[in-house]
């Protein structure tokens, strides 16, 4: 049998898309970190607990439009800055989620193409940096990911 590899499983169309909440605590996070302040700071800056800016940052509470404008206003943002950081990764997270279903179809077409029915032998196929394993032999090829199995017939 070839390499086995494993497919991440963070990508992919049955990966669970991320929430919006988890990637605005990501965002918030980040600047309160890169500004080298600390969450009770921030908080009492904005007006709310350390506790509920905490859950707002680890993506367990969904802030109000004014609560989130306060947060944003406390780390010298406009609040539509933070919305144009959430949707920047969000669709950054989108393209990779799209290259990784392209990456895996072309696995797929590459293994086809390289079976051949005739295979006498049983061989593994050469998917060298394909993040599957695959094996060939006569009438059939099989293809395997950590999620999918596939089977190419003759």
């Amino acid at each position: 049998m070839g390499k086995v590899v494993e497919f991440s499983r963070a990508l992919g169309p049955h990966a669970p898309k991320p929430l919006w909440r988890h990637v605005l605590g990501e965002v918030l996070r980040r600047e309160r970190l890169d500004q080298e302040r600390i969450l009770t700071e921030v908080a009492a800056a904005a007006g709310v607990s350390p506790q509920y800016l905490s859950e707002i940052e680890r993506g367990r509470k969904e802030p109000s439009s004014e609560i989130l404008g306060s947060v944003a206003d406390a780390l010298g943002l406009e609040l539509f800055d933070v919305v144009r950081r959430v949707g920047e990764r969000l669709g950054a997270r989108r393209d990779e989620d799209r290259r990784e279903a392209e990456r895996r179809e072309r696995l797929l077409v590459e293994a086809s193409l390289a079976f051949r029915a005739d295979s006498a032998l049983q061989h593994p196929l050469d998917l060298t940096g394909a993040d599957a394993a695959g094996t060939m032999a006569r009438g059939g090829a099989t293809v395997a990911a950590p999620s999918d199995a596939f089977l190419l017939a003759a």
